[in-house]
Formats: C-alpha cells, sequence, structure tokens
C-alpha cells in the first residue's frame, strides 16, 4: 500500500499500517536530510544557512506499526523536521539556521491530521503553527508553480520529496522546473511497476499520458514485456528510468535506491535521486549503502543500492540492519578499480579528484568513502601520487579534496579489474 493508497482521519483515529518499504524509505529519508544538514551547514568556514524541504505528498505524518504491536510510526513530515534538527545539533554551529517547510497533499483530512494530531503528539507543535510551516491542500501538478516559485524567492537550498501513488502525479515538466532551481534535488518514488505494465500494453489508450506526462517517447524501446522478471531487463529498465530523468528531467546527477520484494529481481519502485549538486550525490550514496540490504554483489551492478524485503505477511518480522559483509567492500573497490584506474592511466599529467567523482559516481555503487580508501591504497603502495597546491602530499593517508591532483606515479601503469558482469 502506497502512501496515496492510504488514508487518514482528520483527527488520527484511524492510521493506516506501515509497509516494510516505506519504513526503510523513511529511514534513508531521515538518514539523508541528517547528514546533508550537516555536511552543507555544519562544515567549511560559513556554511549554507537557507534551506525549504518541500514534501508534496505527505500523507497524515503517522501510520500504526503491524510489527511493533501497532505502535505508531512517524511518517515523512515529522522525519524531515527532526532530521534537519539532528544534522543542526550535530554540526554544533551557533549561527542561524532558517528552514522552510511546505507540505501538501490531495486530501484535506491528511493535512488536518498532520496539522492537528501528528505534529502536536510528536510534540512539534510550535514549528507546525509558525511560519516555518505551510500547508497546501490540492493536486500536486496544480500546487506545483506556485511551491516552485515560493522556494525560488527564498533561494538557499531546496530539497523536494515526492512520493505519489503512480507516475501520472507528477509530469517531467515539473521535475525539470524544480531541478531548473540552484540548488535543487529531489528524490522521487518512481513506480517501475506501472511502466512495466505500459510496455507489456505500450500501444493501447494510455501510450499518449505516458509520453505527454513522462515525455518518453523514445526510452524504453528495447524492453521486452516476456523477460521482465530476468536481471538484464530489469538493468535496461533502471539505465533508460536514469537516462530519461537526466536528459528529459535535466538532472545532472541521477541515483537510484531500489525497492525489491523477496524472492524477486523484480523493482516494485525506484527512489530516484537527483541532483545538480556532486556534494548531494555523495551524501545520498552514503545514506542508500547504510539502508542496502542486497547482499549479492551483482546486485549492486543492476540497481546501485535497494532493500530487499522478508515475507512480510508471513514471517511477520523484518530488519532493516544492514551488514555490509567484506564480499561488498571487495566489490566497490573492483568497481572503482575499473572506473577510476582507467581515468588516471587514460590521464599521465594528472586528474583532479573533483574530474574522478563527476565522471564516475553514477557509475558504482561506492560511495565517497571507498574512494578515500581506494586512492589512499594507491598511494602507499606508491601507484599514484597526489599533489596539492604544488607539493606531492606525504603519509600514509589523507583525506582528499576536491582540487587535489591525482596522476599515475613514474614509470607505472595502473593493474585495471574488469569486473565479470552476470549475464
Amino acid at each position: 500500500m502506497g502512501k496515496n493508497q492510504a488514508i487518514w482521519s482528520f483527527d488520527g483515529s484511524d492510521l493506516p499500517a506501515v509497509e516494510p518499504h516505506t519504513k526503510a524509505k523513511h529511514k534513508i529519508l531521515e538518514e539523508y536530510i541528517e547528514n546533508l544538514i550537516f555536511t552543507l551547514y555544519g562544515k567549511g568556514r560559513y556554511g549554507v544557512t537557507e534551506f525549504t524541504f518541500v514534501d508534496a505528498f505527505c500523507g497524515g505524518g503517522m501510520y500504526r506499526d503491524p510489527e511493533d504491536s501497532n505502535q505508531e510510526w512517524e511518517g515523512s513530515p515529522i522525519r524531515i523536521i527532526r532530521a534537519v534538527e539532528a544534522g543542526r545539533l550535530r554540526s554544533k554551529r551557533a549561527y542561524p539556521l532558517n528552514v522552510k517547510y511546505i507540505f501538501s497533499d490531495s486530501n484535506k483530512e491528511h493535512l488536518d491530521c498532520l496539522q492537528n494530531y501528528a505534529l502536536p503528539k510528536a510534540g512539534l507543535d510550535m514549528i507546525a503553527n509558525s511560519e516555518q510551516c505551510e500547508f497546501f491542500h490540492g493536486e500536486f501538478e496544480h500546487l506545483a508553480n506556485s511551491i516552485i516559485f515560493s522556494v525560488s524567492l527564498k533561494k538557499g537550498h531546496s530539497f523536494f520529496l515526492l512520493d505519489p501513488f503512480g507516475w501520472t502525479q507528477v509530469s517531467m515538466s515539473t521535475i525539470r522546473k524544480i531541478n531548473s532551481i540552484p540548488g535543487s534535488e529531489i528524490i522521487y518514488t518512481y513506480m517501475i511497476d506501472f511502466i512495466e505494465r505500459f510496455i507489456a500494453q505500450r500501444h493501447d489508450s494510455q501510450k499518449s499520458s505516458f509520453q505527454n506526462i513522462l515525455e518518453a517517447d523514445g526510452y524504453y524501446e528495447k524492453a521486452d514485456s516476456s523477460k521482465m522478471g530476468t536481471i538484464g531487463e530489469q538493468c535496461y529498465l533502471r539505465n533508460e528510468s536514469m537516462r530519461l530523468f537526466r536528459e528529459k528531467g535535466n538532472a545532472k546527477y541521477v541515483f537510484t535506491f531500489s525497492l525489491i520484494a523477496k524472492g524477486n529481481v523484480r523493482v516494485l519502485y525506484y527512489l530516484m535521486h537527483m541532483s545538480g549538486n556532486l556534494t548531494a550525490l555523495e551524501v545520498v550514496k552514503d545514506s542508500f549503502w547504510k539502508e542496502n540490504t542486497l547482499d549479492y554483489q551483482y546486485y549492486f551492478e543492476i540497481y546501485g543500492y535497494g532493500f530487499k524485503s522478508s515475507d512480510y505477511y508471513e514471517e511477520g518480522q523484518i530488519s532493516l540492519k544492514f551488514d555490509i559483509t567484506q564480499s561488498s567492500e571487495e566489490f566497490c573497490i573492483n568497481n572503482l578499480s575499473r572506473d577510476v584506474g582507467k581515468i588516471v592511466n587514460d590521464n599521465p599529467d594528472g586528474v583532479t579528484f573533483r574530474q574522478i567523482s563527476e565522471l564516475t559516481m553514477e557509475q558504482n555503487p561506492a560511495s565517497k568513502r571507498h574512494y578515500m580508501k581506494y586512492l589512499n591504497q594507491l598511494r602507499y603502495e606508491s601507484e599514484i601520487e597526489v599533489e596539492r597546491k604544488g607539493q606531492v602530499i606525504q603519509g600514509k593517508k589523507i583525506t582528499l579534496q576536491r582540487q587535489d591532483i591525482i596522476r599515475r606515479a613514474k614509470h607505472k601503469q595502473l593493474f585495471v579489474f574488469d569486473v565479470k558482469k552476470i549475464p
């Protein structure tokens, strides 16, 4: 059950059940926003101080959790606010942090539940009743222009959580407008199972709607409905989806987190992260990694990261914790050997750490931590050298900076490990 299928009563007396994939999504959201605030506001001489968070399909803000005796489970609006405060506290900065929260939903009872029950129940009624919060009732596509205009006026950094049920509720035109705002980013729930249905019936009456809303003419052309359950076809759908949002949505960086049912390789939906900011991509990859439960190596190659659920209704219990295995770590490093090693080999005069990141961050599951580990290992083995402000840096382990120049050590040719593809 997705958020827009769920129904909240205006007074909170009737709350929908939260599903495992929704819980995983909430944990990712909370982890990411805390780290985003800590990184953008808390680092550097003087960080970003203006933020706007838009939860465009916010729901009623509270669920009941069948895994925990139907105890209440806080929804995305509450988790966004809590994560901002957690990031601010971690930063230990004293200068003002100015945050605006915008919540919208097409159901008035959902907004009433959020404003009058969920936020007060969470102890956030002072924020809910302040100028920090705005509540918009209506279809997001009808509200989008006014919300985007408001965000643009405030400036600073903006984050849009677009969590609709289905692909018809957010147009590519709206996504493009959001991505055109300087300092904006999006996490969008992309219902790939709906796209699969369209592909199976691509010549029916839905075709014009699909083309008009997602502007997907010319995409998914090689998709084969008879192969949807295969790994290769899922890989194709993911890559085409990333290409679609990169090209039609004008997103500089696109990365995905897949939500998958146990015993299946078919994706239920993707969390598509879109931004024009390399730092945002690095931070979201860290957050995706922490909630990843795909422990088979080839899943990383196909899905990036993902959450694979247990049989929820049969087993009744699920763990969202993922212990990163040695094989997964090695797989990330091997990917970097293939992707980064080739770039360093092809640029004997050197290439900056920023250039390496920009060229490869979308291509592999490695986080910034893995990049640091891999490049420091090469330095330790005298395979490469790192130059900063005209001087070669010494020492076993360093924290790389964007403008550091990385080049092969003299008379060295890096060994590039080519990760074996799973057919």
